[in-house]
Order: C-alpha cells, then structure tokens, then sequence
C-alpha cells in the first residue's frame, strides 16, 4: 500500500508539477492536498474525446467570465488527463462548501442563479473536432417515445409477476402513461422545433446532472461541478430539472417554481417558447418510469422496499402535480 501511494504520488508530480504533500481517499476520488491549494483525483465517465469536450466547454465558460467551476488541470505535455493501469483519471480543482439542500429555498433560488449564469456564459461554444461533440438537441420526442414504449414493456412483465411493487405499478400505470403520451404529443410540435434550431444556431450547453452533491455551496458563492454529462441542449432541460427536485420538496407549489425561473430571467432570458416546452418536461412521469425501470432493468441490488416507497412517493405527487400543471400560468 506504502508503494502504491508513493507510486501515485510520483506520477502526479511528474506530470503535473504539483508538489502534493498528501492523498486522501474521499467520497468520489482522492484528494490532493498541495503546497497551495487542493485538487480531486478521480476517474472519468467517458473517453478521451469526451474528456477534451468537457475540458474544452469549461475553458470557455472560464473566458465568458464564469469561475465558478471545477476546471480541469492539464499536464505538462498539455493534455487534461493521466492514464493509469489503462483507465482515465482527471485532475479538478477541489471546492469545498456543503451540497445544495433542495428544502431550502434559498439554496435553490442561488442554485438558479447560478445555472443561468453558466448557460449565459456557454452561448456561442463550439467544437472545432465535431468528433468530441455531445449533442442533445432535437431529442426529446425521441426519449418520451422511448420511455412510453418501456412503461408499456414493464406492464406486461408486471402483469405476469403480481408481487406488491407489480400491484401498485399496474394500478396507477395506465394515468402515467396517458400524461407522458399527452407530452410527447405537445412535444411534436413547430414550437420545440423553432426552440431547437434556434439554440443550435446560438449555441447553448447544459450541465444535466444538477444532483445537489454538483451544486456546491459557500457563504457566498456557489459552484457547478461535475461536468461529465454536459452536453448542447435547450437551457430549459436544465431549468425543469432543477425545478423538479425543488418541487417534490414543497408539494409543487408553484409559487416556489416561479421563485427559481424569476431568479433565473434576473441573468438570463426566458422567452414564451422555454416556458411552454419546460412546461412540457416537467409533465413527463419521470419519476414514475425512473422508479420504474430500475426495479425492473437495473441490475443494481435495489431493495424491494426502498423502489416501492419511491413508487408510492411518485403517486402522492398526482394530486398537486396536476394543480401545479393547471397553475403553471403563473410562473410565466
């Protein structure tokens, strides 16, 4: 273990000149503590191109004027990553602060803010190697479709097992499925089409992975880290994103809703377009399908009670996801 540490070590200071005086194993890497300040070691989700367009998107929101990131360290020959043992780890500056608490509406409205800031500073990105491009744009009828069809898949597997996640899935099914049909029908529309072209045509990068342990927050400032699933597509996909988890924390009140797109529109533009199709997102049966499908796709060992308490979780949410759709007016 001594060897193996030192060896580490070694590699790092070699090729990025950091003069680490230790290595801690942390929650999702090792922390790097050097004579100036602190770094995450951690492996990568993607391959090399996936690396470059992550790193490449976060240089140039560091040149729009949004710091507020874990930018990637390169080594001495330039790259932003290290192979060890044939796999990819990079090196990010470390932020420290606590994870974003959805309950909070302070948390979550700073959250916006800062979310509309990074969209803001991504306008205009492109990648001159169109081969380490993550795009997103345009898919949406795709993935309702896609997950619809699933929903209709698990129905009949859980018509034939009738255990007691199979009995609560196949009661409320059948609701689900009708307002994901109702939003990909709304989806497949001239609208989601112009908003598409038109953030191709300026160019726009969502985060898409806005879990509170990626918002990080200080005293005073916050943080967007973990990078790994950006991609181009519609800011509002971000927007409802966060909006979602901040809704199943206050019953969807929508007033809450309109905190966050109100911080939001003090930064960045929201127009009638990102309103109908964010409306559109957030009717989606997420959560229903998401429950749904790891209880019957994941290999994961998920506890069978846990999945049914997030089913019956999702089904308590009918009543005032349905008034949050009928209000919806109101946050626009």
């Amino acid at each position: 273990m001594y060897n193996m540490y030192n060896s580490c070590i070694n590699i790092l200071n070699s090729k990025y000149r950091l003069n680490i005086k230790s290595l801690t194993l942390v929650r999702n890497g090792y922390l790097l503590t050097t004579s100036k300040e602190k770094f995450l070691l951690r492996e990568t989700v993607g391959n090399v191109n996936r690396i470059w367009f992550v790193h490449n998107v976060k240089n140039y929101l560091t040149n729009n004027g949004f710091y507020n990131h874990d930018y990637y360290l390169c080594t001495d020959s330039g790259e932003p990553y290290i192979n060890i043992d044939g796999k990819y780890y990079i090196v990010a500056r470390y932020i420290e602060g606590r994870k974003c608490d959805f309950e909070s509406a302070d948390d979550v409205r700073r959250a916006s803010n800062l979310l509309a800031r990074m969209h803001l500073a991504s306008v205009g990105y492109t990648q001159k190697d169109t081969g380490c491009e993550s795009d997103e744009l345009g898919k949406l009828p795709f993935i309702f479709n896609k997950r619809l069809r699933e929903l209709k898949r698990m129905e009949k597997i859980a018509s034939r097992r009738k255990g007691d996640f199979d009995y609560l899935f196949l009661e409320y099914c059948n609701y689900f499925y009708e307002i994901g049909k109702e939003a990909l029908e709304y989806v497949s529309s001239p609208i989601y089409d112009k908003l598409v072209e038109e953030t191709r045509r300026l160019g726009s990068i969502c985060h898409n992975d806005l879990t509170n342990n990626n918002i990080i927050m200080t005293d005073k400032e916050e943080f967007l880290i973990n990078f790994d699933y950006c991609s181009y597509d519609l800011k509002v996909y971000d927007l409802a994103n966060l909006i979602r988890r901040r809704m199943r924390k206050c019953n969807w009140d929508v007033h809450e809703a309109k905190i966050i797109t109100d911080e939001y529109r003090r930064v960045n533009e929201l127009t009638v377009e990102d309103f109908y199709v964010m409306k559109i997102i957030l009717q989606f049966p997420q959560k229903f399908w998401r429950v749904a499908n790891r209880y019957y796709n994941s290999r994961k060992g998920w506890v069978q009670r846990v999945l049914i308490d997030k089913l019956k979780e999702a089904v308590s949410e009918i009543d005032c996801h349905r008034k949050f759709l009928e209000d919806y007016e109101i946050i626009i």
